[in-house]
C-alpha cells in the first residue's frame, strides 16, 4: 500500500506519504515531508521519540514498555538503556569486589547478585526485539543469546554454591561456561546489528520510530 498527498494549504501543508500502519491498532499512518506523528492518531501510541536526544528519556521509555515486543526502536533508544544497565552490573561487580576484599561475600546469598539481571533481563530482551525489528529481523538471534546466558549463569552459579551437586556437577558447570563463551560471540553479533542504521520508511514490524 502507497499514497502520496500534497496540500499547499492549512495546517496539513506539505507532502504526505503512507508510512505504514501502527503497531498496536493497525491505524494507516501517514508521515508529512518525511516525518512520522508522534502519537496514532486512533490509539495515541507513541510512534517516535519526543526528546531522542535525551538517554534518560530513552530509558524510562524502555521501563514503560517493560514487556512491549512491539513496534521498533532506535539506535538512541537501544544504546542508552544497554549502557544503562551495563553501568549498573559495573556498579554490582565493585560491590562483590569489597564484599569479598571484607570477607562478608560468603555470608550473603548468591541468588543475591542474580537480582539485578532478572530485573533487566526482560525490558532489555524488549528494547533488542524492538531493534532488531527496526532492522527487519526476527528475535531469533536474541532467543539463542539468553538461553546461552540463562542455562550457562545457572550451571556455574548453582554448581558454585553446592545445590543440588548430584545434578550441577563439575562436568556441568564446565559446559555452563562453555556456554557463556559462546553467549560472548552471539551478542557480540547483536551488538554490531544495533549499531547499523535502518532503511528508511515502514517495515513488516511498523513504520520507523522517528
Amino acid at each position: 500500500m502507497s499514497a502520496t498527498i500534497t496540500t499547499s494549504e492549512g495546517p496539513i501543508a506539505g507532502v504526505h506519504t503512507y508510512a505504514g500502519d501502527c503497531p498496536i491498532c493497525g491505524q494507516s499512518i501517514m508521515a508529512c515531508n518525511r516525518q512520522l506523528p508522534h502519537n496514532c492518531p486512533t490509539c495515541n501510541h507513541p510512534l517516535r521519540s519526543t526528546n531522542p536526544d535525551s538517554p534518560l528519556h530513552n530509558v524510562l521509555h524502555c521501563l514503560r514498555l517493560y514487556c512491549d515486543p512491539r513496534g521498533r526502536s532506535t539506535r538512541r533508544e537501544f544504546w542508552a538503556f544497554t549502557l544503562t544497565a551495563l553501568a549498573l552490573f559495573v556498579l554490582e561487580g565493585a560491590v562483590i569486589l569489597l564484599c569479598n576484599r571484607a570477607g562478608c561475600l560468603s555470608q550473603i546469598p548468591v541468588w543475591t547478585w542474580l537480582l539485578l539481571p532478572a530485573l533487566l533481563v526482560c525490558p532489555f530482551g524488549m528494547v533488542t526485539i524492538r531493534r532488531l525489528h527496526d532492522l527487519d529481523k526476527g528475535p531469533g538471534l536474541l532467543i539463542v543469546f539468553l538461553a546461552l546466558a540463562i542455562l550457562g549463569t545457572l550451571a556455574v552459579v548453582l554448581h558454585a554454591d553446592g545445590i543440588l551437586p548430584e545434578i550441577f556437577t563439575k562436568d556441568v558447570a564446565a559446559w555452563g561456561w562453555t556456554a557463556l563463551r559462546a553467549d560472548i560471540i552471539v551478542g557480540s553479533i547483536i551488538l554490531y546489528l544495533s549499531t547499523q542504521h535502518r532503511l528508511y520508511g515502514p517495515n513488516k514490524y511498523g513504520p520507523a520510530p522517528k
